[in-house]
């Protein structure tokens, strides 16, 4: 058993790799972004499986997401619609006397909203125009990286196998002064 200098010492190299892991893991994760967004606008693909040398089933996949538009509501004149519209809907919370919309009501408006082709933004169930609410740009794409059952533990044993190049991998820049 190693005494508290000696795992002391562990946790403090695990930390300072894990720091610089992290730093070369967002760059790899941006540079694949960007090419799986530049392979859908090129070719259309939705999704890469991810496989390791020595191993012919995916371990993983990267997804590119399908973002959708936003609404921006005007709280303000969402109350006041509420008020006038729907005052069963609007809630007062004390002590400081503090009227608002009913979270499950908002939710489900939100959940219904529709866009007009002209961009009105009309209550879906109603087709009523809602006029505190404008739609949002969509965000830009991104991807989602997942696992398959077992991907994770194929990782570590290709690690183990010396199948994976872990310093080609993590590339740790050099420090300032070399």
């Amino acid at each position: 058993m190693s005494g508290p200098q000696e795992r002391a010492m562990r946790a403090a190299v695990l930390k300072a790799l894990l720091d610089e892991v992290k730093k070369v893991y967002d760059l790899a994760r941006a540079e694949a972004d960007s090419g799986m967004v530049g392979l859908n606008g090129s070719f259309g693909v939705k999704a890469i499986e991810v496989r390791l040398p020595g191993h012919d089933a995916p371990v993983a996949q990267v997804t590119l997401s399908d973002p959708k538009p936003g609404f921006i509501v005007d709280e303000a004149g969402f109350l006041a619609w509420c008020k006038q519209e729907h005052p069963s809907e609007v809630q007062v919370t004390v002590p400081a006397p503090v009227e608002s919309v009913r979270p499950a009501w908002r939710k489900a408006l939100l959940a219904r909203m529709k866009v007009e082709q002209d961009g009105t933004v009309v209550d879906g169930e109603t087709g009523r125009v809602l006029d505190f609410v404008e739609v949002a740009e969509p965000p830009p794409p991104s991807t989602r990286l997942t696992f398959k059952p077992g991907g994770r533990e194929e990782v570590a044993r290709a690690y183990r196998d010396g199948r994976l190049a872990l310093p080609d991998l993590l590339a740790l820049p050099a420090s300032p002064q070399e």
